[in-house]
């Protein structure tokens, strides 16, 4: 499992192989998924991950390919972890608003 990400961290993500109109979109992470492993797919089916990879669900619409088929993307998909971005620290909405400044 990744050092970077827990299951229900914010992540923008930055890049895609497949799926472009995904970058710019941000999503919770549901859990970490290595090469072989099964997950439930967006129709409740049984998929396998084709590489090391994070499950997140999110405002996703759209299709991806799984093993040649394309597949609806009903709010989950999975995405890789150098294509995430964290969205907490310096990023978090409450970290990004201004300070008084004292006169």
């Amino acid at each position: 499992m990744s050092h970077q990400f827990k299951p229900g961290d914010l992540a923008l993500i930055v890049n895609t192989v497949r799926t472009p109109e995904y970058i710019g979109k941000t999503v919770e992470l549901i859990e970490f998924h290595r090469k072989g492993d099964y997950y439930q797919g967006p129709k409740r089916e049984r998929l396998t991950a084709e590489g090391d990879a994070w499950l997140v669900k999110g405002d996703l619409s759209g299709t991806f390919t799984h093993r040649g088929r394309i597949q609806p993307t009903p709010g989950i998909a999975l995405v890789r972890e150098q294509h995430l971005m964290p969205l907490r620290g310096d990023f978090a909405p409450e970290q990004t608003k201004s300070r008084e400044v004292p006169a």
